[in-house]
């Protein structure tokens, strides 16, 4: 998941957009240069036109820019040269490469360039095409210019086999609605080709099965996408599918490779504004004739995986990671927006205590330097917040808390001795509702992992013993539930009641006594 700043209003960002994109360098290296490139750019009319141009050396992978038309003092060396032409509704790409030595000229004629298009066996009606192509080099630091084209915008390419040189193409097809069958075709190759026809069949592709549920987050509105995650010239290339304001199941055919599927969540402001208030990049690789299943916005948001930690004598931890999903519990919070208050305990006195209240400007982490070994209680509470929005009614997992209970003394440094807890309920509707009077199984996960390699993990601690407790009234009564272990997972078995959520609080607890206790309010629905 994209790792969202605690201000993240980005807007949707999934809008389509016929926007060409140079993306030029700042300048090249400060070494001495007597030779000069004098590039000529001819539109697809005929006429010259002033374009930016980006230069890239290929052996030392040094950038440069410059302007069409105007001498350019360089040092000797092979280069390639990129740029993008708009003529009227077409954008031409052109990536060549050129020798400097001495007074070198180039010139780049649009009207040279051949037709990029992605196709589809059957073709899909009724959707929406969009087109996103790239040309980049092939260097040891790679770059590259890139274009986007729908709704008449037409796109070509200069053909080029220099080896320096890579192109991509990604196609999509959408309805925009976020809830219908949609396509992303991603194709790279080696140079830059005589244009593109290629056309993928249905059986080239593999499914995508994306859930989005409501409930947990801050709003009712997602936006669902594709981006590519490869070593070519496709990186990050980006296909927007639409978003809906209603829970929904469809279907992403794609073609073979690495994606990020990424769904976001957006709301608007009380000033009227629209604001990305976070989301996730879940990366899955996938093959051909295969159907792969992803869920987003499931219950119960609680605390993430992030653990305390000793590092030379000083425990560290962050309030803000606190409200992650119980599918991407090592993504951090999938929502900016919270505040949240910690206190760190030992021989039953407060030693350090820590707030954030809400919109502070940079993460808020609790820092103490152990003065004592011994036993330490550290209980961190968060509450969703979000002034500038206003919370979908009956909004779940509004409240998390979490305490550990770890050993740790002077001068260590050392991962906490306890487990992150996930709290997964089964069998809930598409707005993470269980019907009164029904059982839910509540799956507990439990994850152990370091982010700092200067903290020892040592050996992951035995469980002991497991306990969980339900609230049917927002947490002024508590009642225990059976837990069960099975096939080296961990259940909570949950009679639902009739009121509108249930609170879930659990505690693992570890050989010696260590534990972690993790609680979410309003953890899943009853309706």
């Amino acid at each position: 998941m994209l790792s969202f700043v605690k201000r993240a209003h980005l807007g949707r960002g999934l809008a389509l957009a016929v926007v060409p994109a140079l993306l030029l360098g700042m300048g090249g290296a400060a070494v001495a240069a007597t030779h000069t490139l004098t590039v000529t750019v001819v539109n697809r009319n005929g006429a010259k036109v002033n374009a930016g141009v980006k230069l890239v050396e290929v052996l030392s992978s040094t950038s440069y820019s410059m302007r069409s038309g105007t001498a350019k003092k360089l040092p000797k060396g092979t280069y390639a040269v990129l740029t993008s032409v708009t003529t009227g509704n077409t954008i031409t790409l052109s990536g060549k490469t050129v020798n400097v030595s001495g007074s070198a000229k180039l010139t780049i004629d649009a009207r040279q360039g051949k037709p990029v298009g992605l196709g589809l066996s059957p073709a899909p009606k009724g959707l929406e095409h969009s087109l996103s192509m790239r040309i980049c080099t092939r260097t040891s630091a790679s770059d590259g210019i890139e274009a986007s084209g729908s709704f008449g915008t037409k796109l070509y390419v200069v053909p080029q086999s220099s080896k320096y040189l890579g192109f991509a193409a990604l196609g999509s097809w959408s309805d925009n609605s976020g809830t219908s069958t949609s396509y992303t075709v991603l194709h790279q190759a080696n140079g830059v080709p005589g244009g593109l026809g290629r056309t993928f069949s249905r059986g080239q592709l593999a499914t995508l099965r994306v859930v989005q549920k409501r409930g947990p987050s801050g709003s009712i509105y997602s936006g669902l996408a594709m981006q590519a995650v490869t070593s070519g010239c496709g990186d990050s290339l980006y296909a927007g599918l639409g978003g809906t304001d209603k829970p929904t199941i469809s279907n992403v055919l794609v073609s073979p490779g690495t994606w990020d599927v990424r769904v976001d969540s957006s709301a608007a402001t009380k000033s009227g504004e629209t604001w990305n208030i976070g989301g996730y990049f879940a990366k899955r690789t996938v093959s051909a004739g295969k159907t792969y299943n992803l869920s987003f916005f499931n219950s119960a948001w609680g605390p993430g995986a992030q653990l305390p930690v000793t590092i030379r004598g000083v425990v560290q931890f962050g309030l803000n990671d606190m409200f992650s999903d119980p599918a991407f519990p090592r993504d951090g919070s999938v929502e900016g927006g919270d505040k949240a208050s910690a206190a760190l305990s030992f021989g039953g006195k407060a030693v350090a205590v820590k707030q954030d209240k809400g919109w502070e400007p940079e993460s808020t982490y609790m820092y103490y330097t152990v003065k004592k070994a011994g036993w330490y209680t550290l209980t961190n509470t968060a509450t969703r917040y979000y002034p500038e929005i206003t919370f979908p009614s009956g909004m779940l997992s509004t409240t998390s808390r979490v305490t550990y209970r770890f050993q740790t003394k002077p001068n260590a440094s050392a991962l906490a001795g306890v487990y992150s807890v996930h709290l997964s309920p089964a069998g809930l509707s598409m707005t993470n509702k269980a019907k009164p009077g029904t059982t839910t199984k509540v799956a507990i996960k439990l994850l152990r992992g370091a982010v700092d390699p200067d903290a020892k993990r040592g050996i992951d601690p035995k469980v002991s013993k497991m306990t969980a407790q339900m609230s049917p009234d927002s947490g002024n009564t508590w009642r225990t539930v059976p837990v069960q272990k099975v096939g080296g997972t961990w259940y909570a078995i949950v009679t639902n009641p009739k009121t509108s959520a249930v609170a879930l609080k659990v505690r693992a607890t570890v050989a010696g006594g260590a534990y972690t206790e993790a609680t979410v309010f309003r953890a899943y629905g009853i309706g």
